[in-house]
């Protein structure tokens, strides 16, 4: 039996079988030019992106300003279009196979610049999945995506971000208990599809009222972003979980090859 695909496409299904996390999800479709003109009416804000890549590369945003503009951002560089058949003909052209197109949440800011968190869930064997780290990640001047290494943006703590945020006149500890339990009942969701998969790097955000969105699911994620962090202790219990996975997993291999 093959293995199932780690696509961002197929996560997101999987997650929305789900009808608790169903709501935490933004609306998400295989990009096609019918899905695209619904979504864009629907919303007037959306994001295009390739369902395999990761660290922030292909994703474009693109934005109804009036009735009939339409702003487009691609990494910092900005593009606008009046007319709807070009616009769909430079998508399809940046897009050209495996993109899925989702609804854009205006993300909370930090001095206008938009925020989301990577949250660790990890699991060791024949443990329950716990959260072991998390960290806010805010976009750099003029770009849309938060990766640290694309956007040049920054690392703070989730809490120094709620407290910067549009979001500090909310209790810090239940916005905080929400996306922790949002993050597990998610690994919870993928874990038995993905047995294999002990560590899980969850990509979530606060829209501007305090909402928690899950953006995305990465298995293989960047723990030296946790580094940057002044306190290295979150980075060092990860490494924990990561090494007894790892040398569990090891011995698996070897005997089961």
């Amino acid at each position: 039996m093959s293995s199932l695909s780690t696509s961002k496409w197929t996560k997101y299904k999987l997650l929305r079988k789900s009808s608790e996390l169903k709501m935490y999800l933004p609306e998400t479709a295989w990009l096609k030019e019918s899905s695209f003109s619904r979504m864009l009416k629907k919303y007037r804000e959306i994001i295009v992106k390739p369902t395999g890549s990761y660290g922030g590369n292909g994703v474009i945003r693109i934005r109804q300003t009036d009735l009939a503009t339409y702003e487009v951002q691609d990494g910092a560089k900005k593009k606008s279009f009046t007319d709807k058949s070009k616009l769909v003909a430079f998508v399809k052209k940046k897009a050209k196979k495996n993109h899925i197109v989702q609804q854009r949440i205006p993300l909370a800011t930090v001095n206008g610049r938009p925020f989301d968190m990577r949250v660790m869930v990890q699991r060791r064997p024949g443990s329950p999945w716990q959260v072991t780290g998390k960290l806010a990640k805010v976009a750099g001047a003029g770009f849309i995506v938060t990766n640290i290494r694309m956007s040049s943006g920054k690392v703070v703590t989730v809490e120094h971000a709620l407290k910067k945020s549009e979001l500090s006149s909310i209790n810090a500890n239940d916005l905080l208990a929400q996306l922790d339990k949002v993050a597990l009942r998610s690994a919870a969701q993928l874990g038995p599809s993905y047995r294999w998969v002990d560590t899980m790097g969850i990509d979530m955000a606060f829209d501007k009222k305090g909402n928690v969105w899950i953006i995305e699911v990465n298995f293989t994620p960047m723990l030296e972003l946790f580094l940057k962090l002044k306190d290295k202790s979150m980075f060092r219990k990860i490494k924990s979980f990561h090494r007894s996975s790892n040398s569990h997993s090891g011995i698996k291999s070897r005997y089961h090859k």
